[in-house]
């Protein structure tokens, strides 16, 4: 008796132009997986996460996760996070604030929702930092601050573009455990 197959993101027949740029795509992931994509400079990797994330619009094909068809949705219809090579954190919000928007952008937390915070800014090692602002933290600690707010999101699929370039390899490892 053979188990059950489960994918959790299949891209099929995937056709993305962008003037004389064209990107196709063909492949499946089972839930569980950490895949790394690579390919040189200027090869489409961060526009295939910006698709599959509802921020490119495609061409053709068919984008799945869980078995829903998710192509063609809006970014904030897409059940997935996607952290982007810059981080996009607030530079007028401080470090709790800044993660506490993966939870909800009001800044209005429960107890329960503070205490998501402040455990996962212990899990990334940046608790004494929580009143500091972006521009005082070093890119490591910026990278783990984007981080923490895309776990909060818990959604099925994180994608991270480039996002531990800013680290060291033992610390790339570490992240990578959450």
């Amino acid at each position: 008796m053979t188990g059950e197959v489960n994918i959790l993101l299949e891209v099929r027949n995937l056709l993305i132009k962008q003037g004389k740029f064209e990107l196709t795509a063909n492949f499946s992931i089972l839930s569980g997986s950490l895949v790394a994509i690579i390919g040189p400079s200027g090869g489409g990797k961060s526009t295939l996460l910006a698709a599959i994330a509802g921020f490119v619009r495609i061409e053709s094909g068919v984008i799945n996760l869980n078995k829903a068809q998710i192509s063609g949705l809006s970014p904030n219809q897409v059940p997935c996070t996607l952290l982007f090579q810059d981080n996009n954190l607030f530079p007028h919000l401080n470090v709790f604030d800044n993660v506490a928007l993966g939870i909800t952008p009001k800044l209005g937390l429960t107890k329960v929702e503070k205490d998501e915070v402040y455990n996962v800014l212990e899990r990334v090692d940046l608790i004494e930092h929580i009143k500091s602002k972006p521009f005082a933290l070093s890119g490591g600690q910026i990278t783990r601050v984007a981080l923490a707010r895309s776990l909060l999101r818990n959604r099925p699929l994180l994608m991270l573009d480039e996002a531990f370039g800013a680290l060291g390899p033992a610390q790339r490892l570490e992240m990578l455990n959450y």
